[in-house]
């Protein structure tokens, strides 16, 4: 239960920073100030001028759960968000990069591994401005080192998880734990 109430708390707090982001303050064409409108109950900026809704577009990131039986591969965070933390390896897709191709490329950025995508674990939205495309990966070559967005790194076990920071991990943590005994 407590669990839970820290979950739904989480999210209220999400909701309540997203909201803050969830329009464009000015138009896109001709740099006139929009005004709130809302459509079919979402907030959008509106320019009077070009009478034009402008929505606000997400973010794709690809998150990769490498591990090793019950054992996912973590980082500790060097940047910001949530500088200190640990987190799965992760980072946004950049336009017209294959989200297969982004997930590789994070992990070398990261941790100068090499991995092998091994199943599409899910696709997580809703909960804020990204959309989070969850990769399982096996790592292949390479010995694991620091970066400019890591500080360290570490395996944990499904039962000895540090406490995560971004709204999707306990849901990406229930998946990856209730998979397990699934064949790839």
């Amino acid at each position: 239960m407590d669990s839970l109430l820290l979950y739904i708390n989480k999210l209220k707090a999400l909701n309540k920073v997203m909201s803050a982001y969830s329009t464009a303050k000015f138009c896109h064409q001709c740099g006139h100030s929009l005004i709130s409108n809302t459509i079919n109950l979402n907030n959008v900026g509106y320019c009077t001028i070009c009478d034009i809704s402008i929505y606000a577009d997400p973010k794709v990131a690809a998150v990769v759960i490498v591990s090793n039986g019950n054992e996912i591969l973590l980082v500790r965070r060097s940047i910001q968000p949530h500088i200190g933390k640990w987190s799965f390896i992760s980072g946004y897709v950049n336009q017209a990069e294959q989200v297969e191709s982004a997930a590789i490329r994070e992990v070398k950025e990261e941790i100068d591994i090499d991995i092998k995508l091994i199943k599409l674990q899910g696709i997580y939205s809703g909960m804020s401005s990204v959309i989070l495309i969850v990769y399982r990966a096996i790592h292949l070559s390479g010995i694991p080192k620091v970066s400019e967005e890591v500080s360290e790194f570490n395996w944990f076990s499904y039962d000895s998880m540090p406490d995560l920071p971004f709204p999707y991990d306990d849901l990406i943590l229930r998946d990856f734990h209730n998979d397990l005994g699934s064949p790839i």
